[in-house]
Order: structure tokens, then C-alpha cells, then sequence
């Protein structure tokens, strides 16, 4: 091809370009054409002008394809160019390259042979923009982790060979783990990127050969083998393996077993290393091992709780970034200097390991897709997100058109000024200048993103009255100090609040606590005396502070959580304003302070629906042979959503009905639940009544009746849950394991595992009190019931009390046929004639004994239970009317709460619209102050005028009902 020919293919892609590069490009295409005998540009085997384009911005790529033109002959006309390769083809295509039966030497060539050839196909696609940059990212962590899977998969058999096949104590082939760090793990290499690897083995044992070695030995040599493999052979590196990363680094093993593994980083792992195991993954060897290991170091990676207790060490590590970044020789590095990659990549691990535990999605480990996932939780707004992506992507490509360049591991933006112009082209700007202005611009953002993150705020805490507060604080154990006789603002009595701070000072857990312990407290109760004087009632909301901080101080994670979450802190001072009781289940539960982060989730409790989808991802975090553990996430499930009604509720804007509602629905969710687990645990230790063999709950013959307060849709903060357990099932043994029993032992065992699972206690509190004496026969009866005997029991045994009892019954778990049944049985019953005077009379006795044993009479108060025209003379006053009316009236017992039987009533006319709509605000109104006062941790009595008239009118509809 003429000189003149090639000036022209040059000047048509590249107009203008300067002299020096001009001639470097025509020197470079002429040696190629010549090496490959080409006389026509349309001898070429690519497209002339991406050839071209890849001549100028990679020197690597022309020399290479110029010492074997047969290269890109290949590349060309095998349509390579044109492919991104799908997970696995590249280690296929690289085993077919290499075959069978090839010594070390051998081995090495080819594998290199291989590399540079798809190193190339990998640098043409991204410079001639045939490939995205994830595209890019993929092809080349799949090209290393291919690379490193065969060579072990060679280097292993001429091992075993020599000392044998390594086994554990039972026998089992052991093979290699090998992890993958930082962006080989993630899936995002770049061009010339070092592999950091770490290698583990599952389990000690010995070698099986006639000259065996400990399975520690042969892991060490075949390692030591795979590294003298990839290292640099006459001046080429096939690639840089660097193991630092590992226990103990440079002066550690250079592989572990698992158990020692995990043991490291549990006993000894640093804040740093939980930073760098955020990406690891297995990448070649056992890779099923490998799966079982990261998940073992889950718990140390992510922990199991807001993770505000490591800011000051992620502090140290955003510092020591900071302090690189200054150094003169950083000031052109885009991965490491100010506004560099590794900023983007801290900024989202960092969110990663203090909520990585509590939102498992932030597990993930490529970066792009863990700023989505934080747009999505509303950690972060989405402007934030898209500019952090956008500078990620730009930076990323500049990486690899700077490594692309000559295949060397740099990041420094050149001096040289060629260079520098062609980097600006290959990153598709005609202007340079124009290029190095958008560099710096998201650089800038990068770096302004950066620069926010766990930024402190202390000029509060600076002022003067902080000062004091601090100095209160500091000096509280001094017997010097007259701290009673400064004033203090918000307090009326400032020895009282001296007085409370003593006894934070003496209290057990404050006096363990560690020197870091000590510094947060110091932080933390000075804010916490100048929050709550800014309200009324400062020194009893302090108390409760203060018990609060006794309570959680030995975590000082969530001290952490306080000082470094203002909105947080200020949603704390409000609660412990107004309930008490709020502040109590915190100290019970610390874990929900995390809620406090979150207003607009805190205020606004979940509905029936949202708290199913809330279940169904809480269960697809929760191991299945765990039920432990199950229990744990349960408690913590019904504490967080008992928190936001709470919450809600305090705040004024929701309304009593809601209130009951939502913590029905939440008890509702959780009974459902633990009965699904149930039946599974039953079903694999004793096998399946006959006909029900693999069926889940909806055909599992059994259900859990509700009664009170729950089946009348009317619970409160501290209800129990009444139940009755019912079963239909043909009697039988149970078949599909070797523990059969019969069919009703087989239900009571179920019975008896639902009771077990609301009521234990578990690290994280209790679920419910389950209450069973409404079952047939009262506390002698069996724990389980047959349909049919329930029937006849209700029919010809039962007393009037449970007939009233069934008016709020209903099913809420198990099995949907036996709902219906069910609801037959009860509507029957229920819709029986009956002697009105008998029945006013039976109802009237046990009402007025009820009052009698319950009802302790305090002058000037007010019972709101027990008293005469209270909530229970309501609730006896519906029941006698619905038992006397269903016979005539049977679409009175469709209800089973009080409000809609009162309106039911009304309807049918056995009560006047008057007398219904008096008992129906009476009701609603006392259990709205019952609520209150629960919250505020206070006994159910009131004033006596407070529902004076009220309740003399229930009394008088009450009379009027029952007098004969």
C-alpha cells in the first residue's frame, strides 16, 4: 500500500491531527501492512477505520498484531470482534485452545498465547466502542478467572499424582478455594488490573499417596506452583498475582483451611479487611466451597444491626484516603487521587457495611448496582446516584484507554503531551482541552460526594452552653463540684437532673464501659440535656433518656447511632416526650433504634398487604433449617411494626380503629407464619396425616381460631393472643418417615410447636402470650380439638361464657376449607334460640363477678374496664343482645367486633340509633385513653368526671337491658 494511500485512511478518521502523532500512526500502519503483506487497505480483515483508531491509541495492540499479523486475520474473519461472550465461553474457548497433555513450559506459552489474544479481541471492542464498558468489565474478570481455573485445573493432577489425592478426616476429596478480590471478585477488571486472590482449602486431612503430606503442605506447594505459573517470564507478566490481601498478609500462610480462615477474621479481622471482603468471591477451585466460606464471613463482613458503632474507623480510613490524595504525585492518578475511582467505590461500601446486614441487597459487589439499590432504600437522593454513575463510567473508560495504551498498570493522566492528545481522542473528543475540563468536572463531583460522607457537625457542640453541659458531664463523679446550683436551661430543678446523671455515672454498665465506650457517652449526654430542655417536662423525659442510655451503653454502636444521626436523636426526644412507654420498648429492643433514622417509614405503619411483602422478604433472608433463627427475625418483625403503630399513634394522626387494626394485622402476619413453620418441622420429623402428603398450610387440616382481642380485631400493645386449635383429619398413622405417630398426636405436637414458638424467648424478646383456656374443657382440655367434637362440645357442653366467647371468634392461620367449616359451626351456635331469661341471668352473674374480683374501687377514680358503664359492660351488654337476637337476626353475628355489632344491632333494630351510637363513641373513646395510658405507662384509671356522664348513660342502657 502507497505512503500516500495511508496518509489519507489517517487524515479521513483523524482531521487535523499533529504532525508527531501523525507520522508515529503512518510508521506504525506501514510496519503492519509490511509484516502482513498487505498491498490494498481492502486486504484488511476489520473495518479500515477501526483499525486505524486502534493503531493510534494502543501501541501494545499494533505491535502485537504486527509481530503476528496472523492475529488480527483471526480476530477479523472469526467474527470475534463482534461477540461478547456469555459466563463460561471464555474458559471453553480456552480449554479447546490448549488441549491435552501439556508440561509447565508449554502450558505458560499457551496460556499466554491465549491472553494476548483475547486481551486484544477485548482492547479493539472497547476502543472502537463495539463494547460497553460493563461488557468490557466482564470479558476481562471472565478472561482472568478462566486463566486462573485452568491453571489450577492442570497444576492439581500432576500433584496428586506425586503425594496423592488431599482428603479430610471422613475421606472427602479436598480441593482448592480460590477467592477473587476487589474488581476481579466484583466482575469489573480492568485492562491491566493486578488479580488479588486469596486461597483457602474446606478442611484439614492428609494426602492419600504413598508419600503423604498434610493437606496444609500439598495446598501450599500447588499454590506456590499456580503463582511461579502466572509470574513474569523474559520480561512479560502473564498476570500479577498479589496475595497480601490475606490473614495476616505478607507474614501470613500463604493458604488457610476454612475453620482457621473464618476464625481470623472473626477473632482478629480488622475494620479494613471487612472493606476488602465486600468483594470476594469465588473464583475458581471448589467453587461450592468457596460459596459456603463467604457466606461463614457474612456475619463479619455485614453486621446484623446498623453498624454506626465503626464510624470513627471508616472515619480513619476516609482520612487516610484524604491525606494520599494531598500528595503531590497523586495530584494526575484518577484511581487513587482526589475524585478518583476508589472515592466512588468507598462511598458505596461504605453504606454497604453499616446496613449491609440489615438489607441484604447491598451485599451485592458490583458498585453501579449498589448505588441503584441505595436510590431504592433512600439512603441517597437520585441525583446523587446518577452523577456518582456517570463519573464512575467515565473514569473507568479512561482507566482502561490509559492501560489499553501500552498494557501497563497505570493511572496517572501522561505528562507527555502525544500521549496526552490521544488519550483525549480515544475517549472521543477532537479537543483536548475539552476532555481534561470534563475529567476535572467529575473528578469534582466525585470528590464533593466524597468529602460528605460521615462529615461531623460539631459547632452544637461547641458553643458555650454545650461547653457547660459537657463540664456538668465531666465533672458529675466530682465531689468538689456544685453542680446542683448551676442553672440549667429547660430545667426547673436542676438537682434533680444532677441526680439522674449521678446515676447514669454509678450504674454497672456505665462504669464497664471502655475508654471508646466513655468518649461517645461524653459526646452523647450533653446533647441529650439540651434536646430535652427544649421541651416541657425536661426532667422526666431525661429519666427516661437516661434509663434508655443505661440500658444500650455496653452497645456502643448505638450511642454511635445517637450522636451521629441528628434526626434521629430529635425523634427520640419527641417520643420520650410523649410515651414512655415507647422509650421502655426501646430499652427492651434496642435494635429499633435503627427506625429512628427513618421518618417517613416510622410514622407510617404498613397495611395488611405491605406487611406480607415485609414477611416474604424476611423469610427469603432467613435460612430454612434455621427455625432459631426464624424466631429471632420474627420477634424483630413484630417489634419494628409495633414501633411505627406506636409511633403514629402518639403522633395524633391516627385514629383508634387503625391503631387496632394494624396490630392485629401484624399478629395475623406473624401466627400465619410461625404455623406455616410449624407444619414444616412437624411434617419432617413425624411425615403427613394420610391424604395430605406434601401439602403446605393451605392443605394442612388445621387451623388457629382467634378469640378477644384479636378475633375481634381489637388488639392492643400488650395483648395476649386467645386461641383455640382445631383439626380435621381421618384417625391414622402418619407415613413418609420412620417416626410415624398417630394422627392426633401428630396435631397436638403441632399445637404444642405454635405455642413453643410464640412463647420462647429468644435473643431478641418474645413473640406473644398465647392463651388457651377458651378451648374445650377449659385448662384440663386437650390442646387440640377435632372439628366434630368441637361442634358437639359447643352444642351440648359448652357454658354460656364461651358462646359469648365465640361471638369474636374467627380463624386466622391454617387451613382455608377448615376456615369455612368453622364459620358454619359458629353461626349455627350462635343463631340457636335461647331462653331469654335464663340466658339474661347467666350473663348478668358472670358480669357482675367479673366486676367483683377485678374491679379494686379508688375514690375519685375512674375504672375504664371494670367500672359501671365501662369498655367490659359494654362488651357483655353486645354479647347477651347478639346470643338473644341471632335466632331472629342471623346476619348479626357476621361481625366479630364490637363497633360493627353495635351498627348491626342498630340496623335490625334491637337497639335505637341513640342507644347505638352512645355505646359505640363510649367504647371507642375510653379504649382511645386506654391506648394513651399504655403508652404513657400508666394504670387504666381516670378521673372520675372524665367519663362521668358517658358512662352513667351506659350504665343506664346496660340496666335497662338486664333488669327483669
Amino acid at each position: 500500500m502507497t505512503q500516500n494511500a495511508i496518509e489519507q485512511l489517517i487524515t479521513s478518521v483523524f482531521p487535523g491531527l499533529p504532525q508527531t502523532l501523525f507520522q508515529a500512526l503512518q510508521q506504525r500502519i506501514q510496519n503492519y501492512f509490511s509484516a502482513g503483506d498487505i498491498q490494498d487497505i481492502s486486504q484488511l480483515p476489520v473495518k479500515p477505520q477501526d483499525f486505524i483508531k486502534v493503531m493510534l491509541f494502543s501501541p501494545f495492540t499494533a505491535e502485537h498484531i504486527t509481530a503476528n499479523p496472523l492475529i488480527l486475520d483471526r480476530l477479523g474473519k472469526s467474527g470475534d470482534l463482534d461477540t461478547f461472550y456469555a459466563p463460561g465461553d471464555i474458559k471453553s474457548k480456552l480449554s479447546a485452545f490448549i488441549g491435552d497433555d501439556q508440561d509447565s513450559t508449554g502450558l505458560k506459552s499457551r496460556l499466554l498465547e491465549f491472553k494476548v489474544y483475547e486481551i486484544i479481541r477485548i482492547a479493539w471492542r472497547d476502543l472502537t466502542g463495539a463494547a460497553p464498558l460493563s461488557e468490557t468489565m466482564a470479558d476481562l474478570s471472565d478472561l482472568a478467572c478462566a486463566c486462573i481455573s485452568f491453571g489450577f485445573e492442570q497444576l492439581y493432577p500432576g500433584l496428586t499424582q506425586k503425594w496423592g489425592t488431599p482428603r479430610d478426616s471422613k475421606g472427602h476429596a479436598q480441593n482448592i478455594v480460590v477467592l477473587g478480590m476487589g474488581k476481579l471478585g466484583a466482575g469489573e477488571l480492568n485492562f491491566s488490573s493486578d488479580i488479588d486472590l486469596i486461597f483457602v482449602f474446606p478442611n484439614p486431612g492428609q494426602t492419600d499417596g504413598d508419600r503423604s503430606i498434610s493437606n496444609d503442605e500439598f495446598f501450599t506447594k500447588l499454590c506456590r506452583e499456580f503463582i511461579k505459573l502466572f509470574s513474569m517470564d523474559n520480561g512479560t507478566h502473564f498476570y500479577r498475582v498479589d496475595t497480601r490481601l490475606r490473614p495476616f498478609g505478607d507474614s501470613g500462610p500463604l493458604v488457610m483451611d476454612a475453620n482457621a480462615f473464618e476464625y481470623y477474621y472473626q477473632s482478629q479481622g480488622r475494620e479494613w479487611e471487612r472493606y476488602a471482603m465486600i468483594k470476594a468471591s469465588p473464583v475458581a477451585g471448589d467453587i461450592a466451597a468457596g460459596r459456603t466460606i463467604i457466606q461463614s464471613l457474612k456475619p463479619f463482613i455485614f453486621r446484623r444491626y446498623l453498624d454506626y458503632g465503626s464510624f470513627d474507623s471508616f472515619r480513619d480510613m476516609k482520612q487516610r484516603i484524604t491525606l494520599q490524595v494531598k500528595n503531590a504525585r497523586l495530584r494526575h492518578n484518577i484511581k487513587i487521587g482526589a475524585g478518583g475511582i476508589r472515592e466512588v467505590e468507598f462511598f458505596g461500601q461504605l453504606f454497604q457495611l453499616i446496613r449491609g446486614g440489615v438489607e441484604p441487597v447491598l451485599q451485592a459487589r458490583p458498585i453501579l448496582k449498589i448505588l441503584d439499590t441505595l436510590v431504592e432504600k433512600k439512603l441517597i437522593d437520585k441525583k446523587v446516584c446518577e452523577e456518582l454513575k456517570e463519573a464512575y463510567h467515565f473514569l473507568r473508560l479512561v482507566e482502561n484507554r490509559l492501560q489499553e495504551y501500552q498494557d501497563r498498570q497505570t493511572h496517572d493522566i501522561p505528562e507527555d503531551p502525544d500521549q496526552r492528545q490521544i488519550l483525549a481522542l480515544s475517549m472521543g473528543y477532537d479537543d483536548e482541552k475539552t476532555f481534561y475540563a470534563e475529567l476535572s468536572r467529575f473528578q469534582g463531583i466525585v470528590h464533593k460526594h466524597f468529602s460528605r460522607l460521615l462529615v461531623q457537625d460539631d459547632d452544637e457542640d461547641n458553643d458555650n452552653s454545650s461547653q457547660e453541659l459537657k463540664q456538668i458531664w465531666d465533672s458529675i463523679t466530682d465531689a468538689q463540684s456544685n453542680n446542683e446550683e448551676i442553672s440549667i436551661s429547660g430545667y426547673e430543678d436542676t438537682g434533680s437532673l444532677v441526680r439522674l446523671l449521678n446515676a447514669l455515672a454509678a450504674h454497672p454498665n456505665t462504669r464497664k464501659l471502655s475508654q471508646t465506650g466513655r468518649k461517645k457517652l461524653a459526646r452523647l449526654v450533653p446533647r441529650l440535656i439540651k434536646k430535652a430542655g427544649e421541651h416541657p417536662e425536661a426532667e422526666e423525659v431525661m429519666a427516661k433518656l437516661l434509663d434508655l442510655v443505661a440500658t444500650i451503653e455496653r452497645r456502643t454502636c448505638y450511642l454511635s447511632l445517637l450522636i451521629e444521626n441528628k434526626g434521629a436523636l430529635d425523634t427520640l426526644i419527641v417520643l420520650a416526650r410523649k410515651s414512655p412507654w415507647i422509650i421502655s420498648f426501646l430499652s427492651q429492643h434496642p435494635v429499633l433504634l435503627d427506625e429512628l433514622i427513618y421518618p417517613e417509614t416510622l410514622y407510617s405503619p404498613p397495611k395488611r398487604d405491605m406487611l406480607e411483602r415485609e414477611m416474604s422478604s424476611l423469610l427469603a433472608r432467613v435460612p430454612e433449617d434455621d427455625p432459631e433463627y426464624l424466631l429471632e427475625a420474627l420477634n424483630i418483625f413484630r417489634q419494628i411494626n409495633t414501633l411505627r403503630v406506636a409511633a403514629a399513634d402518639v403522633s395524633g394522626n391516627f385514629p383508634l380503629m387503625k391503631v387496632s387494626d394494624h396490630l392485629t394485622w401484624i399478629a395475623e402476619t406473624i401466627l400465619g407464619q410461625v404455623v406455616a413453620s410449624s407444619w414444616q418441622i412437624i411434617t419432617e420429623k413425624y411425615g403427613y396425616p394420610e391424604g395430605m402428603e406434601g401439602k403446605g398450610v393451605d392443605g394442612c387440616g388445621f387451623i388457629a381460631v382467634a378469640y378477644g382481642k384479636v378475633g375481634g380485631l381489637e388488639m392492643g400493645y400488650k395483648s395476649d393472643l386467645d386461641m383455640v386449635f382445631i383439626f380435621d383429619a381421618e384417625p391414622g398413622i402418619t407415613c413418609g418417615t420412620e417416626r410415624s405417630v398417630d394422627t392426633t398426636r401428630f396435631y397436638s405436637n403441632l399445637g404444642q410447636r405454635i405455642i413453643h414458638a410464640l412463647t420462647m424467648h429468644t435473643p431478641a424478646g418474645t413473640l406473644y402470650g398465647a392463651d388457651m383456656r377458651l378451648r374445650p374443657g377449659g385448662e384440663s382440655g386437650t390442646i387440640i380439638t377435632h372439628i366434630q367434637t368441637y361442634e358437639d362440645y359447643l352444642k351440648d357442653q359448652a357454658w354460656t361464657f364461651e358462646h359469648q366467647a365465640l361471638i369474636r371468634a374467627r380463624p386466622v392461620a391454617g387451613d382455608p376449607a377448615l376456615f369455612k367449616r368453622f364459620d358454619t359451626i359458629r353461626k349455627k351456635i350462635l343463631t340457636r334460640e335461647r331462653d331469654d331469661a335464663t340466658l339474661k341471668k347467666e350473663v348478668g352473674e358472670m358480669r357482675e363477678r367479673m366486676r367483683k374480683q377485678r374491679l379494686k374501687y379508688e375514690p375519685g377514680l375512674f375504672n375504664l374496664k371494670q367500672g359501671r358503664g365501662g369498655i367490659v359492660d359494654i362488651e357483655f351488654l353486645v354479647q347477651y343482645l347478639v346470643l338473644r337476637h341471632a335466632c331472629d337476626y342471623p346476619d348479626v353475628v357476621e361481625w366479630t367486633d364490637n363497633v360493627r355489632l353495635l351498627q348491626a344491632l342498630s340496623v335490625d333494630g334491637l337497639i335505637s340509633g341513640e342507644e347505638s351510637s352512645i355505646l359505640q363513641n363510649t367504647y371507642v373513646s375510653m379504649r382511645r385513653v386506654m391506648h394513651r395510658l399504655t403508652l404513657q405507662e400508666r394504670s387504666a384509671t381516670v378521673d372520675e368526671d372524665m367519663f362521668s356522664e358517658q358512662a352513667a348513660k351506659v350504665a343506664q342502657i346496660y340496666d335497662a337491658a338486664f333488669e327483669f
